[in-house]
């Protein structure tokens, strides 16, 4: 269990004896301000429209009438990465206002949901360190949710364990960080690298929701579950016939929760989409996820965990007095954005009959 630390009034507030009676004095006015945001996010209505739209001026203008604004009036020259930019820092300023307005422990729940983002960073800055790559200008192209004091200092290391010993340690994602023996990073793969930070995060973020209690949990118990179960069968795909990925040493990467958690075993020896089927015939909701991954013209396993993710934060926003809605609506948010920028890059590059393979949130 966490240990947590602050007064005893602090301690009581932790551990989800907040109720509905009280929630609001707290954490009701930057909810009620979330699901304001909520009401901005662009309805299947606006997709359809910038989706017949000629130009990213057209785009532009359409954007103008929602939620965006004016966002892009100081843009001289409009292309999908300016516009994809601006959509991301939209979302970061509001963010950071409602974090810098949060009391413990939603201020602790927030700085979680900016984790997963930190990890994605540092991640990027090993990758460009293995590969030569000029770590200073991956910096400039790092996700502004993942920034954390510190971080420029990565760009002088001059390998992982530097990175480690010098600012990994201090920072707010050293508890993700697990050396149980004295090894170098070089000597793991990226991809283990990758799953061990996320697994980590992961199992850090249930524990923190759960001695939250109340709806929070319950809510978050349902979502995080299901990024733990993504994530298991992703992983699982992803290393198939990997020779230096025993069977073992892949179920260490396996989150340790989870409606699949039971037959973690089984998955860590899976080598094949026909074995994993198999593997999940008593787990429909997955079993038929995979079902149709089976092929060109098929929609892709990650496009459909994507939309299922959606139909989970949808449902989140629809409970009120949790935190929950406040990680939904980043992820939700998110996508928006990662939409905007398909179908931006779509209209450049007069690729039209892929246009409208976007991922639909209302």
């Amino acid at each position: 269990q966490r240990r947590v630390h602050g007064t005893p009034s602090e301690c009581l507030f932790f551990f989800g004896m907040r109720s509905v009676l009280t929630y609001n004095i707290h954490d009701g006015c930057l909810e009620a301000i979330i699901h304001g945001y909520r009401c901005g996010i662009l309805r299947s209505e606006d997709y359809s429209n910038i989706s017949q739209c000629d130009t990213l001026d057209d785009v532009k203008l359409h954007l103008a009438s929602t939620d965006y604004g004016n966002f892009l009036q100081n843009e001289a020259t409009l292309s999908s990465k300016v516009l994809t930019e601006r959509a991301l820092d939209k979302l970061v300023d509001e963010f950071m206002d409602v974090r810098c307005n949060a009391d413990h422990p939603l201020a602790e729940f927030l700085d979680y949901i900016t984790y997963e983002y930190m990890i994605a960073n540092v991640l990027k800055l090993i990758s460009g360190a293995r590969s030569g790559r000029g770590t200073l200008e991956l910096l400039y192209k790092c996700h502004p949710l993942g920034l954390f004091e510190g971080m420029a200092a990565l760009t002088a290391a001059r390998d992982i364990d530097e990175m480690y010993d010098h600012v990994l340690i201090d920072s707010p994602l050293g508890k993700f960080f697990q050396r149980t023996e004295r090894k170098d990073f070089d000597e793991f793969s990226m991809e283990k690298i990758r799953s061990s930070l996320h697994k980590n995060y992961l199992e850090h973020f249930y524990d923190f929701c759960q001695e939250l209690g109340g709806a929070t949990w319950e809510v978050m118990k349902v979502i995080l579950e299901f990024e733990a179960d993504r994530f298991v069968l992703t992983l699982t795909r992803n290393t198939y016939q990997v020779k230096d990925l025993h069977r073992e040493e892949r179920k260490k990467l396996f989150p340790q929760f989870g409606k699949l958690v039971d037959i973690h075993d089984e998955l860590a020896a899976v080598d094949d989409d026909d074995t994993l089927r198999e593997k999940l015939r008593n787990f429909p909701e997955f079993a038929e996820l995979l079902e149709g991954d089976r092929g060109e013209g098929s929609t892709s396993l990650e496009t459909k965990f994507m939309q299922k993710a959606v139909d989970l934060h949808k449902a989140s926003l629809s409970v009120q007095f949790h935190f929950g809605s406040f990680y939904s609506w980043v992820k939700l948010k998110e996508l928006e954005v990662n939409n905007l920028m398909w179908i931006s890059e779509c209209i450049v590059q007069n690729m039209r009959h892929r246009i409208g393979e976007y991922v639909q949130i209302y």
